[in-house]
C-alpha cells in the first residue's frame, strides 16, 4: 500500500500522503480490508519434503528445526475500514477522519520447544537446559477513531500527523514467560524451572459465563462499554529532493491501551522442581495414585496469584522509510524499509519495486521483498479509477498461489472508495510530484 499510487488509503501508511482528489470517502463494508499473515520459523516445505524416489511427501522435522531462529513468531493482522473521508481546504491543507476495526494475533515460540518435541531430552539437551523462554500468545482487538491532518510546508516538503482515540475490545497479553527443563547427564533427573504472567481483558472472563443464560447479553455489554481507552499517534513527512527523487518516512501506532474492563491476571511463582523418577513397585501397585501425588506436588509448588488489576499494553509500532525515483514521467522505481516493534521485539524487512501511472485512472506496481526471515515475497497491485469510483487491490506475495509450501508470508489488501475533484497541477508535494 505504501507506494500504490492513486489509492487514498496510502495515507494510513504515511499521514503526509494525500489522495489525488479534493474529496474522498468510503462506505461501510466497502472501505479498505487488509489481512496479513507471517511465520518466521520455517516454510511448509521444510517440514514436508518430497522424496526423490516417488515425489511423495514425508515429515522432516529436523529440517524445520534447522531453519528456525532462537525465537520465532506467527503473526495475523487484520484491518477493516468501517468508514473514512478526507477533503482539501485552502489548497495546502488536508483533513481526514476514519474509523477502523483492528485485530492482531501473535504467537511466539522458541526453537528449543520444537527441538525438545522432536529429539526429546537426550542428545543436545543431555546436561544442558532446554529453554522454552519467550513462549507466549498475544491477542489485541480494538476500534480506532482517527483524525488526520497534513500540510504542504513549501514546494518540497509536506508533513502530516494522525491522532487516534482507541476503544479496546479484548486482549490477552503474555507479560512474562520463562520455562526450561534440565536433564542431569548422570542421574537423568529432570529439573523444571520458570514462571509466567498472563494478563487478559474481556477474554478469559468468558470462561465463567459459558453456563449463564445471559451470556450473549454479557458479551455485548463488556465488549462495547468503552472502558478500555487508549491513544495513538502517526507521524509522517515527505520531501522532494528534486523533480525526480522523493523520500519519505513515517512512524505509525505509537501509543497504548489501558485495559480496565473484566481483567483477569495470572502470575505463577518462580519454580524449580526436580523429578527423580518413581518407585517401580509403587507404580505397579497403583499408578494412578502415584501420578496424582506427583501432579498435586507440582501444582502446589507452582501456585499462582490471580488478580483483577488494570494494565497497559503498547500498540504494535511500525516505522517506514521510503524512496521513489521517477525513471520517466509515468514509471518510477521504489524502495521501502519496514520496521516494527511487537511486544518489545524488533523486526525488519524491505521492498524494492517498480510502479507505473497512466493519467488519473490507472496505477500499477510490482515489488520484491524480504520479511519474516523469508526472501520468497513477490507482490503486485493496482488502483483503478473510473469517474468518482476507485478500486484497488494489492498482494505482497503471490508465490502461495503457485507454491503454497514455499511461503512464509502473505498480505492482501483491497477496497473501494469515491474520489471527487482532481489534484492541483502545480509541482508541490501535495500534487503531481507526490501523487
Amino acid at each position: 500500500m505504501y507506494h500504490l499510487e492513486g489509492a487514498p488509503q496510502t495515507h494510513y501508511m504515511n499521514p503526509s500522503f494525500r489522495p489525488g482528489a479534493n474529496v474522498f470517502f468510503t462506505m461501510p463494508a466497502l472501505g479498505m480490508h487488509s489481512v496479513g499473515f507471517s511465520h518466521s520459523g520455517f516454510a511448509p516445505k521444510h517440514l514436508l519434503t518430497e522424496r526423490e524416489q516417488d515425489d511423495s511427501l514425508m515429515l522432516t522435522p529436523s529440517v524445520a528445526v534447522s531453519k528456525m531462529a532462537e525465537l520465532n513468531h506467527i503473526n495475523l493482522d487484520v484491518q477493516n475500514e468501517i468508514m473514512g473521508f478526507g477533503f482539501r481546504f485552502k489548497k495546502k491543507n488536508y483533513l481526514s477522519f476514519s474509523v477502523m476495526n483492528r485485530m492482531q494475533f501473535n504467537v511466539l515460540y522458541p526453537k528449543g520447544l520444537f527441538q525438545f518435541v522432536v529429539d526429546g531430552n537426550g542428545r543436545e539437551f543431555l546436561g544442558e537446559r532446554a529453554s522454552f523462554d519467550g513462549l507466549g500468545m498475544n491477542f489485541n482487538s480494538y476500534l480506532e477513531y482517527a483524525l488526520g491532518y497534513s500540510r504542504v510546508i513549501n514546494e518540497d516538503l509536506m508533513v502530516g500527523m494522525r491522532f487516534k482515540l482507541l476503544s479496546g475490545l479484548a486482549n490477552v497479553h503474555t507479560n512474562r514467560s520463562e520455562l526450561g527443563i534440565f536433564t542431569d547427564e548422570h542421574t537423568f533427573d529432570w529439573t523444571v524451572d520458570g514462571s509466567f504472567r498472563i494478563n487478559s481483558s474481556n477474554s478469559l472472563f468468558f470462561a465463567d459465563t459459558l453456563n449463564h443464560d445471559d451470556e450473549l447479553e454479557s458479551i455485548y455489554q463488556y465488549l462495547y462499554n468503552f472502558e478500555n481507552i487508549g491513544v495513538g499517534f502517526d507521524l509522517g513527512a515527505s520531501y522532494a529532493i528534486n523533480d525526480r527523487l522523493l523520500v519519505s518516512a513515517s512512524m505509525n501506532d505509537l501509543g497504548f491501551i489501558r485495559w480496565n474492563s473484566n481483567t483477569r491476571n495470572f502470575t505463577t511463582n518462580d519454580v524449580t522442581y526436580t523429578f527423580e523418577g518413581v518407585d517401580i513397585n509403587q507404580l505397579l501397585q497403583d499408578s494412578l495414585d502415584v501420578f496424582d501425588i506427583l501432579l498435586d506436588s507440582l501444582v502446589g509448588l507452582v501456585g499462582q496469584d490471580e488478580n483483577n488489576e488494570s494494565y497497559s499494553t503498547s500498540l504494535y509500532t511500525r516505522f517506514f522509510v521510503g524512496g521513489r525515483y521517477l525513471i520517466t514521467d509515468q514509471i518510477g522505481g521504489t524502495l521501502l524499509l519496514y520496521n516494527e516493534i511487537v511486544n518489545g521485539r524488533y523486526r525488519a524487512g524491505f521492498h524494492a519495486g517498480v510502479n507505473a501511472k497512466l493519467g488519473q485512472w490507472l496505477s500499477a506496481s510490482v515489488n520484491y521483498g524480504y520479511y519474516g526471515r523469508g526472501w520468497a515475497n513477490l507482490g503486485g497491485g493496482f488502483s483503478l479509477r473510473g469517474g468518482p469510483v476507485q478500486f484497488y487491490l494489492g498482494v505482497d506475495n503471490v508465490i502461495p498461489v503457485f507454491d503454497q509450501r514455499a511461503a512464509r508470508n502473505l498480505h492482501a489488501v483491497f477496497g473501494m472508495g469515491f474520489m471527487i475533484g482532481k489534484p492541483d497541477k502545480e509541482k508541490t508535494p501535495g500534487s503531481l510530484k507526490f501523487q
